[in-house]
């Protein structure tokens, strides 16, 4: 499961507002406050997270939805998996079952988010999109450097690659 960016949004502003502190004299109220925030914290980071619990999941659609979504992760990690991938794509079906899940993958990617960049559609901002990260269609696999917006070198994977190839693509970023 996926979630929009502007969720990312509501998370980031809400944890910015946590840590004000109360005066002490009301601190039975303060620590009701403060559990209450905890737990509202928390159901929304629980939502914002894909199926990967330790890693944030961003899908897009369009050139400005990626660009949004490089912008909003970099203040928090270096790099990103990016995914190309499409509805249509049987290999893409692969990934997203049984590659993106394994444990080995899942530990190499801990702290690396995933931006799914969705070309289902094959529409003119699915074109712009692909030609934008030079890449013919699904299934493409990449890494980014978040701030810059660039590929690392060699960690593109195109068509059909095993969870151990993109384990190693993935090993210098742990």
């Amino acid at each position: 499961m996926q979630f929009p960016i502007s969720m990312m949004t509501a998370i980031v502003s809400c944890s910015e507002q946590a840590g004000t502190a109360e005066p002490r004299r009301h601190r039975a109220i303060s620590v009701t406050r403060r559990q209450f925030l905890i737990a509202g914290l928390t159901t929304a980071a629980a939502t914002c997270v894909s199926v990967r619990a330790d890693a944030v999941t961003l899908t897009a659609m369009t050139l400005a939805d990626y660009q949004s979504a490089l912008t909003r992760l970099s203040p928090h990690y270096e790099a990103a998996l990016v995914d190309i991938g499409a509805e249509w794509c049987a290999f893409c079906e692969t990934i997203d079952n049984e590659i993106l899940p394994d444990p080995g993958v899942r530990r190499a990617m801990e702290r690396i988010p995933l931006i799914k960049v969705d070309v289902t559609r094959m529409d003119q901002y699915s074109h712009e999109l692909l030609r934008y990260l030079h890449a013919d269609g699904p299934p493409t696999l990449f890494v980014v450097h978040l701030a810059s917006g660039r590929e690392y070198r060699d960690t593109r994977s195109v068509r059909a690659f095993r969870a151990s190839d993109l384990i190693r693509r993935l090993r210098p970023f742990r």
